[in-house]
């Protein structure tokens, strides 16, 4: 006997499969009872549930991993460590930890005693608390490969905010420091084998002062081979890595935007400034994060060619012009390092066309970060392939294969200024000494298939001259070629071997070819193509022993050996002949042959058709011949795979340089459309970022069998071939219940086969086709086929599928099929612990649906033993009265000698090629960067009406440079940076920003309503207007420059710019700085979000530095900024009313009115308080710019100047002299001048 029956095998006690055809002979009985034991527990079917009435949808709720669980954080004992395969996002359980801790904060501020009097001061002393938490957290089963993001709560965080340690699961790990020197040395376990993570004084006021639920997005290496093969990440040596557009896309330094204008010779920040290549929460450049996910996946990697792109405007070769481009011109800066390409610079480079206001590719790398990419592979012990090329940014975005035009023409087109020339020659001058390899052009077909008069190629001599340039500059050293496509290495169309001459030229060294061939030629089966067949597809079929003669492709035409475009080994080991019988100057294998580009698109019928891609935007755009348009990884796998054991070990293919990875990191890029407006094309791509390093089903089936004691000899898992993202088991459970969840997603049945447990995918072929004359009757009643059919009612009208979103930060998602023509209500739910795609999930519920109805018909019969060899899985057609029944063989039991009874269930395998077309990429992946770099300003600002009058107060105001800036903290260093200590926390922004315009000199004892000043502003700061009277009550104070303003009016005229007017002017006693501006003034709204400090005198003239670190950042990450503290606040403001009187003897009569800094409201009959320890003066007299005496000593608001002292002073009596009055201070002496003519 032979079942697929689970709960069958259950209760015949591991019996699993009996001894299929094995007339009860006890040996192989008991060999297979062996195996049964093991695995009669969890092997079966989902046909068991319909049929048996198991309700199916309950046992996968009630035993199967719950999706709730996955990521609800626990602390107890004895929980399941859980496994994943791939990524996977999970909670995990907190295996140790320390009280949470509370941290005391105390501040005091100081306030009253405003602009109009009132009452005097009060000072407030704050006490606050914050907690946080030092704990360690089980995450999974090791050995992990990484960690890729965190949530707290729902909310993505960055571990580099904190301090944090992964351990990943080794099983050489040793304990963690930090629990060690708590626990003690010898009682901290190393949790060998275990994957956790130790987070240290995690803040907890986000959280409400609780530790939040922490889960895990984390990567464990791929099983994605049985058997010992070889994966295809391990037979991958050369790669490219794309897109070759994009300004910074290479760099490994972080480059930012920033938006603004320049003012003068300053660049003005408007807004936020965004990282350009830094989009993941690795906290370095995409470019690095990209390359260390290629080191991990393709550990025998080798070579790595860098393609770069300029950009042609015209399919005319005589008016093409070659440039490198930029995507915009104006509105931003970038820093550190500006852009810049062969001389040309932001300006001057070619706009790349916009579309919608979006460009329509990336801008040409620059070449500083180009470089510093190059030198960063070649540090990781890679050789260099450089490859540049042009895109055509014109309508429709054609291939430049398409540019063409007349001989004359195509020699232009190299020599002219901004030819092709110029472009690649530049790039030999910058690269020649960090390269291995130097491509001069690619697929250029258009022009090199360019026919002269006298039947040359001037495309080709040009090329072979430019060859020749390049070595020259590059040295020998260096290896030379050309890209030529794979319809255009070989021949042109009338039989001229037209690259020979390149391929001849002792300038090039190997023969490049764009290795698109054809492999197959017809529809791919639903099990996909077989390696057999791939790797035959390099030696025979289209292009090899026949071509398509007509435009429909229907008249198959043989092709001889010197024109089979495919049969390279020909054109590789013979001489070749033109039309005109004259020889070329290629020799039988003169050259290796290097695939500089070969690969596929991930769709089905990849095979078909490798060289087209899926772009809407693009006129070149198309699905592979016979495809439907499916997105199929696993037949991009196949084909890669087949490629390169092929050509493994060739003496003629020297090196395969795969198409493509991408230097933007998965899974950001494709996910964050936003960003990158191509992310749409990567699922049907020839992309293998985020493509490659995916386990398989049947590897994870292995695992899962092994875990149970059985051995791979005794499982069969080669017909398993899907690709799986991720897969956890979480909370106990039994590794049928595993199989199980897996079974309901993939479609595929176990069975006992000759001492063999099979697995094998639905939607087969069929095997056998029985007539109703080769049935043996003797069923129900002497029937030669028993069917019966479930009732419709018992049936599902709706399948809901719950499993886990990869693009939708792995939450559970759901997806349904309904049938809309049923009595049947019934509604199944599929609970699946398994990373996927909507789309996926959408097509499982599409079949689950379908085969529930399809699967409603059994049937029952006996059949002859001359069909012994089939088994459960197998797909047979019985007919009976000319009607065809498709069935899949469940059960076959051999009773009576010479007859084998069998049950089966309908099949439609046509039910697995079901299809939906894919939704949107994106929108739900979070990007924890850092939060930037914090704006620090330093105010040495005159007193405020509340501050003490007897200490030195110095503001701080800051603001982040980047969205997402979550707060800072200042510190201060004493002894030039040997030690800091905290000085303010900053939770919110302060409004900073410079002036555009300059603020015209203007009143300053009313409204200014005819002075304007432009500000931009920095960060996410916003200004409003208010009422005149809220102005008089101190809203809306601002510093500008020197000069301390208030505005009544803000006119937002842009993003983050504003006109400022309804002014009041000379505040704070700045009057003397009215008149002294100049566009690019800081400007910093004087609101509550500063801090303030109040710092004894030692402080004044002295260099101190400061640092503001940004919430995530550290001390280290922090520049300082070094300030002297000059204690404005303790100067005393300038004395006013000046004036003057003279006797008859023209004795001068000085006097003045005093004002203070502090507490200056008007009080009836009382003077303003003195704010000084004594009141004493200083008064300049002044002949022109030069003081001519100084009258010191003086303590009361008046001086005598004799006629006499005049006459010293300036020869006679002055009938009017220019006078300096300064109130002292007993700090810091003189205070701010009043000047008059008295």
């Amino acid at each position: 006997m032979a079942t697929v029956v689970f709960e069958t095998a259950g209760r015949l006690g591991g019996q699993f499969a009996g001894a299929k055809a094995s007339g009860g002979n006890p040996l192989v009985a008991q060999k297979s009872g062996d195996i049964g034991a093991t695995i009669g527990r969890f092997v079966g079917n989902a046909v068991d549930e319909k049929i048996f009435g198991i309700d199916n949808t309950k046992y996968i709720n009630k035993t199967g991993p719950r999706l709730e669980n996955l990521s609800v954080q626990s602390s107890a004992y004895g929980q399941m460590i859980p496994i994943i395969y791939g990524t996977a996002r999970v909670a995990g359980n907190i295996i140790w930890s320390q009280p949470i801790q509370e941290n005391v904060i105390t501040s005091t501020s100081t306030t009253g005693g405003g602009k109009g009097g009132g009452s005097g001061k009060v000072s407030t002393t704050s006490t606050t608390f914050t907690y946080s938490v030092t704990l360690a957290i089980a995450i999974c089963e090791g050995e992990i490969d990484e960690l890729i993001r965190v949530w707290a709560d729902s909310k993505a965080i960055n571990p580099n905010d904190g301090v944090y340690r992964l351990y990943k699961g080794t099983q050489t790990q040793d304990p963690d420091s930090l629990i060690e020197s708590i626990e003690g040395v010898g009682s901290t376990p190393a949790y060998r084998g275990l994957a956790y993570i130790v987070m240290e004084n995690i803040p907890l006021a986000d959280f409400g002062n609780r530790i939040p639920n922490f889960t895990f997005e984390v990567r464990k290496s791929a099983l994605n081979t049985v058997s010992g093969e070889t994966p295809v990440e391990d037979l991958i040596k050369s790669i490219c890595v794309i897109p070759g557009a994009g300004e910074f896309v290479y760099d490994d330094t972080v480059q930012s935007k920033i938006p603004g204008e320049l003012i003068g010779s300053q660049w003005i920040q408007q807004g936020n400034r965004s990282r350009i290549n830094q989009n993941n929460r690795d906290g370095k450049s995409d470019a690095l994060v990209s390359l260390d996910q290629l080191e991990g996946i393709c550990p025998n990697l080798e070579w790595v060619a860098v393609v770069v792109t300029w950009f042609g405007d015209n399919l005319d070769a005589g008016t093409c012009v070659i440039q490198p481009g930029v995507e915009y011109q104006t509105g931003a800066i970038t820093e550190p390092d500006s852009w810049g390409v062969g001389g040309y610079t932001r300006s001057t480079a070619r706009q790349i066309t916009l579309i919608s206001g979006t460009p329509r590719y990336g801008g040409t790398p620059s070449d500083a970060s180009l470089l510093r990419y190059i030198r960063e592979i070649k540090n990781r012990g890679y050789n260099v392939m450089f490859y540049p090329m042009f895109f055509m940014d014109v309508e429709n975005k054609p291939w430049r294969g398409r540019v063409t035009g007349s001989a004359a023409d195509v020699a232009g087109f190299f020599t002219k200024t901004n030819g092709y020339n110029a472009f690649i020659n530049h790039y030999a001058t910058l690269v020649k000494d960090d390269v291995d390899a130097f491509v001069i052009g690619s697929e250029m077909i258009g022009l090199t298939s360019v026919q002269d008069v006298d039947d040359s190629f001037p495309a080709v001599d040009e090329l072979v001259s430019l060859a020749a340039s390049v070595k020259a500059t590059v040295g020998g050293g260096v290896k030379v070629t050309y890209a030529a496509d794979w319809s255009e290495y070989h021949h042109e169309e009338n039989g001229w071997y037209n690259l020979d001459p390149l391929w001849a030229s002792s300038d090039i060294d190997f023969v490049g070819i764009d290795a698109y061939f054809p492999l197959t030629d017809e529809p791919e089966p639903l099990a996909g193509f077989t390696q057999d067949e791939l790797q035959e597809g390099w030696t025979s079929g289209e292009g090899y022993d026949w071509y398509y003669s007509d435009a429909q492709r229907t008249t198959q035409t043989a092709l001889s050996q010197e024109y089979a475009w495919k049969n390279i080994a020909w054109w590789w080991n013979n001489t070749h002949t033109n039309p005109d019988m004259s020889a070329t100057a290629w020799t039988p294998q003169m050259k290796k042959i290097w695939f500089t580009e070969f690969g596929f698109p991930s769709v089905d019928g990849a095979s078909n058709q490798p060289n087209v891609f899926i772009d809407p935007d693009s006129s070149e755009s198309a699905y592979p011949y016979y495809s439907k348009g499916k997105i199929d990884f696993r037949s991009q796998r196949n084909a890669i795979k087949a490629t390169l054991e092929e050509w493994n070990g060739s003496s003629m293919i020297e090196k395969l340089f795969l198409w493509t990875w991408d230097s933007r990191p998965y899974p950001y890029w494709p996910d964050l459309t936003g960003i990158w407006a191509d992310g749409g094309l990567w699922r049907t791509g020839h992309w293998v970022t985020g493509k490659l390093g995916l386990s398989s089903l049947g590897a994870i089936v292995s695992d899962l069998c092994r875990r149970t004691g059985l051995s791979e000899s005794q499982i069969d898992v080669t017909r398993l071939n899907n690709l799986v993202r991720g897969f956890i088991l979480n909370g106990q459970t039994t590794a049928r219940i595993a199989i199980d969840s897996l079974r309901a997603a993939y479609f595929f049945d176990a069975v006992e086969s000759d001492g063999l447990i099979k697995f094998v995918s639905r939607g087969g072929l069929t095997t056998e086709t029985i007539g109703e004359s080769n049935l043996i009757s003797g069923v129900n009643n002497g029937e030669t086929l028993s069917i019966e059919r479930i009732q419709e009612l018992e049936l599902p009208k709706k399948i809901d599928v719950n499993y886990i979103n990869e693009h939708a930060n792995h939450q559970i998602g759901n997806q349904h099929s309904e049938r809309q023509v049923t009595d049947s209500v019934g509604v199944e739910a599929i609970n699946l612990p398994i990373i996927m795609s909507d789309q996926d999930a959408r097509v499982i519920a599409d079949v689950s649906l379908y085969n529930s109805w399809v699967g409603r018909t059994l049937y029952s019969f006996v059949l002859p033993i001359r069909y012994a060899s089939l088994e459960p899985t197998d797909i047979i057609n019985i007919q009976i009265n000319n009607q065809n029944h498709v069935m899949r063989i469940i059960n076959t039991q051999f009773g009576d000698p010479g007859m084998m009874k069998a049950s089966a269930v309908a099949e439609d395998i046509s039910a697995y090629d079901f299809y939906s077309r894919p939704g949107d990429i994106g929108g739900g992946l979070d990007i924890v960067n850092d939060t930037g770099d914090t704006a620090l300003s330093l105010l040495d600002l005159p007193a405020f009406p509340t501050d003490d009058e007897d200490a030195g107060t110095i503001r701080y105001a800051v603001t982040g440079l980047e969205s997402g800036w979550k707060g800072a903290v200042l510190y201060r260093s004493d002894d030039d940076g040997a030690n800091y200590h905290l000085v303010a926390s900053f939770p919110a922004a302060a409004v900073i920003g410079v002036t555009t315009t300059s603020l015209p000199d203007g009143v300053t004892d009313y409204f200014d309503e005819k002075s304007t000043v432009t500000v931009s502003i920095t960060g996410n700061g916003e200004l409003s207007g208010t009422s005149e009277l809220a102005v008089l009550n101190g809203a809306n104070i601002a510093k500008v420059g020197s000069e301390i303003i208030q505005f009544k009016n803000a006119t937002l005229v842009s993003t983050g710019k504003y006109i400022l007017s309804g002014l009041l002017r000379g505040r704070l006693g700045t009057e003397w700085a009215t008149s002294s501006h100049t566009e690019g003034e800081e400007f910093v709204l004087l609101d509550n979000n500063l801090a303030k400090e109040s710092l004894s005198s030692e402080f004044i003239g002295l260099s101190r530095l400061y640092k503001a670190v940004s919430v995530g950042k550290s001390l280290a990450d922090t520049s300082s900024v070094s300030f002297t503290y000059n204690a404005n606040s303790l100067k005393p403001f300038s004395p006013v009313h000046i004036k003057g009187t003279r006797d008859a003897s023209g004795n001068l009569t000085i006097t003045w009115i005093r004002r203070t800094r502090v507490n200056g409201g008007w009080r009836d009959n009382v003077d303003v308080p003195l704010g000084q320890l004594q009141e004493a003066y200083e008064v300049d007299i002044m002949n022109g710019g030069n003081v001519v005496r100084t009258i010191s000593g003086l303590t009361s608001a008046t001086v005598s100047y004799s006629a006499a002292e005049q006459t010293t002073d300036f020869g006679s009596a002055q009938s009017s002299i220019n006078v300096r009055i300064y109130q002292m201070s007993h700090i810091l002496g003189r205070g701010t001048s009043g000047e008059g003519i008295v």
